[in-house]
């Protein structure tokens, strides 16, 4: 089972130290941080990457089985400032793209695709609340245990003649 919850610390922590500012999951029932702030949105949980399942086993000789999948998150740096806004977005961006790798590959992180920056800025009731923001797609791979007890030790082939 994908740790979900691991994916989402690393993340956030990853990008908060790198950034100077909060980074918080959008759309919660608490107060919103000061500004300036990074929110992200988990816009796709799970979304199949063409593959199937493979057996793999560890050194220990367990079995798991493994299927690709993503993850798309949509990430939006939020201020009062046009500019502050603008220079989040592209030091989150090129944390995820780039700078992050390490950190990131060191917690078993894969960013798969990070997208272009594009404006969502947002008007209040009576002054605007500047966004820019993009969305990164995560690698990951999906374990399940094979609880099945049944094997196929054996199978009788008969050869079809076509002719």
């Amino acid at each position: 089972m994908i740790d979900y919850e691991k994916l989402r610390e690393t993340v956030a922590t990853g990008l908060s130290k790198y950034l100077g500012c909060p980074v918080v999951r959008s759309n919660q029932n608490e107060s919103p941080p000061d500004y300036p702030y990074l929110s992200y949105t988990v816009t796709a949980l799970i979304k199949e990457n063409k593959g199937t399942y493979g057996v793999y086993v560890d050194e220990n000789g367990a079995q798991t089985e493994r299927k690709p999948f993503v993850q798309t998150w949509s990430v939006t740096a939020l201020s009062n400032n046009n500019a502050e806004s603008v220079a989040l977005a592209v030091k989150a961006h090129e944390w995820l793209d780039y700078v992050g790798r390490v950190y990131l590959s060191d917690n078993d992180v894969i960013v798969q695709s990070v997208g272009g920056i594009t404006n969502r800025d947002n008007f209040l009731t009576t002054e605007y609340e500047y966004r820019n923001g993009f969305d990164v797609t995560f690698w990951l791979m999906n374990e399940v245990k094979n609880t099945s007890e049944e094997v196929i030790e054996t199978a009788d082939l008969k050869q079809i003649d076509y002719e």
